[in-house]
């Protein structure tokens, strides 16, 4: 068996809960937009707003502008604010559980895309969780993103210790992948309960 001894949490979907159901019905109503065509939007421009590359504001504007229904920029930021606090509700199983590996002597990790403008908003979601995290990597003021090589050797150095003793859990299979190619061990989050019996499963 492996000796794990850095647990490493994803935020949005992990440390706080699956974006808010709310979201899509109100951007809908907003712009006349499609939850397939943000979601495609998505896809093309998210991980350049992760990577402090472009805005939310500006994300939504490109959206709207390719899909040939532009918005203005009162909308855009109107739009920017809505989907910031739909990735804002804590999951305090979470930081339970994270509590209890500290307890326990494990060091804990936050690795997470987001773009600097998103700090305020995670302090006020996560700011119990990031006191007691070990080290964290923030996407935004590094400039790279999920599920690039690079960041999770920066988290890895930052953590102290070696790729193969990190356990990394993320609600996107693309980066947990990532992970394990990097040499992590790594699950998919979807709860708690499942969590614990993933890294019970290769200690």
């Amino acid at each position: 068996m492996k000796r794990i001894d850095g647990i490493v949490f994803d935020f949005g979907g992990v440390i706080s809960q699956t974006q808010d159901a709310r979201f899509f019905p109100e951007v809908t109503r907003l712009t006349g937009w499609t939850r397939e065509e943000v979601l495609a939007g998505w896809a093309r421009h998210r991980r350049l707003m992760d990577a402090d590359a472009i805005s939310v504001e500006a994300l939504y504007r490109r959206i709207g502008e390719e899909l040939g229904r532009p918005i203005d920029a009162a909308l855009a930021k109107r739009l920017g604010r809505i989907d910031f606090d739909s990735w804002s509700i804590p999951n305090p199983e979470t930081l339970a559980w994270a509590r209890e590996l500290k307890a326990a002597g494990f060091k804990v990790g936050i690795l997470t895309n987001m773009p600097s403008a998103f700090l305020p908003w995670f302090d006020r979601c996560a700011g119990a969780f990031r006191a007691l995290a070990d080290a964290e990597v923030v996407s935004g003021p590094e400039r790279m993103v999920k599920p690039n090589p690079e960041i999770y050797a920066l988290m890895a150095r930052r953590m102290g210790l070696a790729p193969e003793s990190l356990f990394f859990l993320d609600d996107t299979q693309a980066n947990v992948d990532a992970a394990r190619a990097c040499g992590w061990q790594a699950a998919r989050f979807t709860s708690v309960a499942a969590a614990k019996d993933a890294l019970e499963a290769v200690r």
